[in-house]
């Protein structure tokens, strides 16, 4: 198998594979068929091709800037895949008088909404992936299920999974992430999303993806695991305090695009979140108790 970091910047010379038309290309319709939909091309195993460069079927990639400002796609198809006959590799390149972040989004990035239509409620956010940083880099996976919320006129983030990587993996890894549910409602958008650098990036970081789905489905009492879990004030402009009525182990905060913004123990039946810095926005406070389960919160930062 190539080294990750070379073979990213290689392009592989592929038959162009017609996009399929499916469900998955209709208007967000809350059927059956959407119900067992899955992630379009989650094994890049269709690839278009755009002249200059490759591109990864019903996926927005960061192409565009990084062959116009440094000559060479960002992102490109390798071969083998970690299942079927292809992967993708994104990298993080110099363009211009910047590092550009290899980014590949499922969807269309210029719409209002991007994302593709999708209307369960899976348990788990699964793939594989390598991945060769520069530096102190690390890389992100990361999935998000939204709706509208018809009592707040607006649409929300109802589940994230978040799968960060801070190390090497140099052959082929899988991992499964479970949702963390932020709202009973069923979801009618998903959107996937995945970056080669969360740090400072790095000139040749590098991640491999493959064989990206979701699988099994949660009900609406997964919701209320921990007992007694709350936060408030909720929205909230400074300090807001996250309670239970039973003892607590850790506590992370991640933003509504999966970075993680607080992590650290807690060892008691609550704590409070210093959020004066944070950008205003959505927010999932999960928490841990003492026997593994876990509790998931909506927080608004004004």
């Amino acid at each position: 198998m190539d080294n990750p970091c070379t073979s990213a910047r290689r392009q592989q010379h592929i038959t162009p594979i017609p996009m399929r038309h499916s469900t998955l290309l209709i208007p967000a319709l809350l059927t059956a068929s959407l119900a067992s939909a899955q992630i379009p091309n989650g094994g890049f195993e269709n690839w278009t091709n755009n002249v200059n460069y490759m591109e990864p079927a019903d996926w927005w990639t960061t192409n565009a800037v990084t062959h116009l400002l440094a000559g060479t796609a960002s992102c490109v198809p390798g071969t083998p895949g970690a299942v079927g006959n292809h992967h993708i590799a994104i990298t993080s390149m110099t363009a211009g008088t910047i590092v550009e972040v290899g980014r590949a989004t499922c969807g269309n990035e210029l719409t209002g909404y991007p994302g593709f239509p999708y209307a369960a409620r899976p348990a788990t956010f699964e793939g594989q992936v390598q991945y060769a940083p520069q530096g102190g880099d690390a890389a992100m996976v990361h999935a998000a299920l939204w709706g509208w919320n018809s009592q707040m006129t607006a649409r929300e983030v109802i589940a994230v999974a978040t799968f960060n990587i801070t190390a090497a993996i140099p052959t082929w890894q899988s991992f499964s992430i479970p949702f963390s549910y932020l709202s009973s409602n069923t979801p009618d958008t998903a959107r996937v999303f995945i970056e080669a650098s969360m740090n400072t990036p790095v000139d040749g970081t590098t991640i491999l993806v493959d064989d990206l789905h979701f699988d099994g489905a949660v009900g609406v009492m997964e919701l209320e695991p921990v007992a007694g879990l709350s936060v408030q004030p909720n929205p909230v402009a400074d300090h807001a305090w996250v309670t239970a009525t039973e003892p607590l182990t850790h506590v992370t905060v991640q933003d509504a695009d999966g970075r993680v913004v607080l992590d650290r123990p807690v060892n008691a039946l609550g704590t409070d979140l210093d959020v004066d810095g944070w950008v205003p926005g959505l927010y999932a406070v999960r928490v841990f108790a003492t026997d593994g389960r876990t509790g998931v919160r909506r927080l608004v930062k004004l």
